[in-house]
């Protein structure tokens, strides 16, 4: 049998009946939840819930780990299954249930977890996430809900919301306050259990970042092409020559693309050069690419931006990010794919950069906000008939 690490083995100790692990990507929440499973004869008829591109790794853990669970994927699967009462729950990637529970437009999702959790109020449940909020303070608010802690959402909407007319609106409506993310923060620490990798090993190998910037002929919008999507595609004209060079330098390159039809491009061109793989979104079988991915020995990897949560891609030792999420959630959970605590050495990203879209989405993300085009360039349109 394995042994724990010392943060795994605090969590067996404590042996919590409800709780939340915010614990940095790589530092094995699965394996926390596995020990966790065993304890209290949990397991006897216990359910995990995670992404279909992980259920073969839950399953294979839980077989590591000498513990069982029936794991279902957070999709069709769950979301079409019959509630029933279970011994425990775990909610692997619980910021996916994140949709607001009490307005307008909660996701299917979320009305299903929420359902099975009041089912199971007395239920012993662990919910992870690296991430456990991704783009609104309602992210957060469904999670405490999920570990029974509830909080007036109209007490919460007057802590992180304000009443004011937006620029696109003749009416007045519920926005988040600029300082929301830092107010959140001590929900966070207080609701949360949270590790950091570094604090996990004596030493954590190096992440250097480099960014590269490309020249790029000036773009000149037509009544066709002067949306921002427009323009930013454009910037992805000139990168895949700079991919090529970290496929010379590295034997395996991650590239990250947040336009679907720039990973399917980038893999036809990588294609020619060294085996290439590609999950975006609707690819059905992203678990079996995944690990052929890890598995041999040189190869490109292309990912779409906003699928890079949950995997392990620690073979690999250079990243790409040809073009970025819009989402700070997004960022980060890619940033996770490479340094996982079984298998910690240095780690290169690229940033490539080439022009004014993929700085305003970088910077904007860097600094930990969400990326909005019209909000970046105060009005898309105005800033492009000016130009």
């Amino acid at each position: 049998m394995l042994k724990p690490f010392k943060h795994q083995q605090r969590l067996i100790d404590e042996n919590p009946k409800i709780r939340l692990l915010a614990h940095e990507g790589g530092t094995g929440k699965t394996v926390c939840a596995c020990l966790w499973l065993k304890l209290d004869n949990r397991d006897e008829d216990a359910l995990v819930i995670c992404p279909k591109k992980v259920v073969k790794k839950w399953e294979k853990a839980l077989k590591e780990w000498g513990t069982k669970a029936t794991v279902m994927c957070m999709d069709m699967e769950f979301k079409s299954s019959k509630h029933k009462k279970w011994s425990a729950i775990i909610v692997d990637e619980v910021d996916h249930f994140g949709s607001p529970l009490f307005i307008k437009g909660t996701s299917a999702r979320a009305k299903h977890l929420y359902g099975l959790i009041k089912l199971n109020i007395d239920t012993d449940r662990l919910l992870l996430s690296a991430t456990p909020v991704r783009s609104t303070p309602y992210n957060f608010h469904n999670i405490l809900c999920y570990l029974g802690i509830y909080i007036d959402w109209k007490q919460w909407r007057e802590k992180f919301f304000e009443l004011r007319t937006p620029f696109w609106s003749k009416y007045a409506t519920w926005l988040v306050k600029d300082s929301w993310q830092k107010d959140i923060q001590p929900y966070i620490a207080k609701y949360s259990d949270i590790v950091l990798l570094s604090e996990c090993v004596d030493e954590l190998p190096p992440l250097i970042e480099e960014e590269i910037h490309i020249k790029m002929p000036k773009w000149i919008p037509t009544q066709d092409n002067d949306k921002f999507s427009d323009e930013h595609m454009y910037e992805q004209s000139k990168k895949l020559e700079h991919i090529l060079e970290a496929g010379r330098n590295y034997r395996k390159v991650l590239v990250v693309a947040y336009y679907r039809e720039h990973t399917e491009r980038l893999f036809e061109e990588l294609s020619k050069d060294k085996k290439t793989f590609m999950i975006r979104g609707g690819v059905k079988n992203q678990e079996d690419i995944i690990r052929q991915a890890q598995e041999i020995d040189d190869c490109y990897f292309v990912v779409q931006a906003s699928i890079g949560d949950g995997f392990d891609l620690d073979t690999f030792s250079c990243a790409v990010f040809a073009s970025m999420s819009y989402a700070v959630r997004d960022f980060v959970q890619m940033k996770f794919r490479m340094r996982r605590i079984h298998n910690l050495h240095p780690v290169k990203h690229y940033y490539l950069l080439a022009g004014r879209c993929d700085r305003a989405v970088f910077n904007t993300i860097k600094a930990g906000r969400d990326f909005v085009p019209s909000e970046t360039f105060d009005s898309w349109e105005i800033n492009n008939n000016n130009k």
